[in-house]
């Protein structure tokens, strides 16, 4: 894997990290508002002990093996590493507009 996948795939995974956390506190925020949660798999852990389980630790975690295995794993995952990366911004896209028009 070259330098500049390198580093595309750890921006990649900072970013993610990242939108994961305020995606947990704008998720929090927003179900203390009335709203609810439109992930089915995740609608099931709100309110237990799993649902901070799962976004604050099983996530960074996955993001930390897959650094310490890209090599491993090759180009693949940079390629890959899109998916989330976008999904995750589209939804920040989505919290912005519904503050917008909330406030």
């Amino acid at each position: 894997m070259s330098d500049s996948k390198k580093r595309l795939l750890f921006w990649h995974l900072v970013g993610i990290g990242v939108f994961n956390k305020v995606d947990y506190i704008l998720t929090l925020e927003f179900l203390d508002n009335g709203f609810y949660e439109a992930n089915p798999l995740m609608a099931t852990m709100i309110g237990t002990y799993e649902f901070p389980m799962v976004k604050l630790i099983l996530v960074p975690l996955v993001l930390l093996a897959l650094w310490q295995h890209k090599d491993k794993i090759g180009d693949l995952i940079t390629k890959l590493s899109w998916v989330p990366f976008l999904g995750y911004f589209s939804l920040m896209v989505y919290y912005r507009f519904l503050i917008v028009s909330y406030l």
